[in-house]
């Protein structure tokens, strides 16, 4: 599911040599040009298809980095190590967003990922919207689930996200 401008060679199943790319999956904006979610890229397509939207960053939240993280000169890894159905601690809320806003006043996009792409990834998004829009962390939860349904898994991630806009108002 992609609310974001797909070019047409991204959207084929097989990763070409050369070109966009291929679309990983559950890619979506929530900020578009500035902010994305996904599941864990696993091919080296997958990277080539970020950088063909814009996103220069890419935060990973899984205990193992994502494989081919390397290969795409251009695209900068940024680890926060969460297991699994956890939340994230509140400094690693503070340094995804640190890294979001000091990407976005570059004019360079950000993707994050874990395994799937739904609780981890988004808690960070839901987050980052109590920051950037002000909204309340029942209207940030509720829009994240919205563009990427199935987000947000746990009740430890909905109390992060809680926790997070008390801790910044």
């Amino acid at each position: 599911m992609s609310s974001g401008r797909v070019p047409e060679s991204a959207g084929s199943s097989e990763a070409p040599e050369q070109g966009l790319g291929v679309q990983p999956p559950n890619f979506s904006w929530v900020l578009p040009g500035r902010l994305a979610g996904l599941a864990l890229p696993r091919l080296p397509a997958h990277y080539r298809f970020l950088l063909a939207q814009g996103v220069r960053h890419l935060v990973s939240l899984t205990e193992r980095g994502p494989p081919h993280g390397d290969c795409c000169p251009g695209l900068t890894l940024h680890r926060l190590r969460i297991a699994d159905f956890c939340p994230p601690a509140p400094e690693q809320i503070d340094r995804f967003v640190h890294i979001v806003d000091e990407a976005n006043a570059r004019g360079e996009a950000v993707g994050v990922h874990c395994a799937l792409g739904f609780g981890r990834t988004g808690t960070m998004l839901a987050c980052y919207l109590v920051k950037e829009q002000g909204l309340d962390p029942e209207g940030a939860i509720a829009e994240i689930r919205r563009l990427r349904p199935g987000s947000i898994e746990t009740y430890e991630q909905e109390k992060a996200v809680f926790q997070f806009y008390q801790r910044t108002k």
